[in-house]
């Protein structure tokens, strides 16, 4: 019987433990501080800036928000540069992508690095690649946080990481290099990605799109990491078809898998960061 990786129960004891947390450091004189930052007018992107807002005052977290629907690169950077030295913010998390014409590197980069709990910037990036501490992308973090919480060891596997994106697969790809674990990490289109899946241990896609992974492509016991938001109307399919998740031992449903845990991820970051 396969272990279903469940996100939303798994977040709801995280944002227990941060609320405790939270309140440890308010009777320590210390009120955490996350500065949240979105361009543009999107209204999907702000609605899930506003639902990171209440779930981060829900614990006990201070947010300063700021919405800009019109800025130019230079003002963003100035902006983040003036967080940066603000004593409230702990935290600084941009959201993307960012509004067309702004520069994501240039943006992301401007973040000092102990306040990027989002883990998006160059610098974290190069540091989880050389295996130091630093704040891992929520996305990398909901992942390890599952194992951990399901009691699976990360390490010993062969890991195929299918996907590229700079906020997930990339980062977790230089993670797992500093863990006794084999990588394998492949772009979306590689056409040997049949192939791949066979030989993991370790499946995480990111593929966009739905049921790419097949019943045939994956073998008896794999662990498969469905990172996969494909959206056909109101339903939302992963990436992994539901015949291959029969034959694995450990699975993230979609929905409710990571996704749920990413906010909890970025949140006790902040709060890592406001202790520190």
């Amino acid at each position: 019987m396969a272990i279903i990786l469940d996100g939303r129960a798994t977040s709801e004891k995280v944002m227990e433990e941060l609320a405790e947390e939270a309140k440890r450091l308010a009777e320590s004189g210390v009120t955490p501080g996350l500065s949240l930052i979105i361009t543009g007018d999107d209204k999907y992107s702000l609605r899930y800036v506003k639902l990171k807002q209440r779930r981060a005052e829900s614990v006990g977290i201070y947010v300063d928000f700021h919405q800009l629907e019109e800025t130019t690169n230079e003002e963003l950077v100035s902006l983040i540069t003036k967080l940066n030295k603000d004593p409230k913010i702990h935290g600084i998390m941009v959201q993307l992508p960012l509004m067309e014409g702004l520069d994501e590197i240039k943006v992301v980069d401007a973040i000092a690095p102990m306040k990027d709990v989002d883990g998006l910037s160059p610098n974290t990036l190069g540091k989880l690649l050389m295996g130091e501490e630093c704040y891992p992308p929520a996305g990398v973090e909901a992942i390890m946080e599952l194992f951990k919480r399901y009691s699976l060891d990360v390490e010993g596997k062969h890991w195929l990481v299918a996907g590229e994106t700079n906020f997930l697969s990339k980062p977790l790809a230089a993670y797992l290099m500093n863990r006794k674990v084999r990588v394998t990490q492949v772009g979306p289109g590689c056409p040997h990605l049949p192939d791949l899946v066979k030989m993991a241990d370790v499946v995480s896609t990111e593929l966009f799109k739905k049921h790419a992974v097949t019943g045939d492509m994956v073998k008896e016991g794999v662990i498969v990491i469905d990172n996969g938001n494909n959206y056909e109307g109101k339903n939302v399919y992963g990436d992994v078809d539901p015949a291959a998740l029969e034959k694995a031992s450990a699975y993230t449903p979609v929905p409710g898998g990571t996704g749920p845990m990413l906010i909890s991820m970025l949140l006790r970051n902040t709060l890592k960061a406001a202790s520190s």
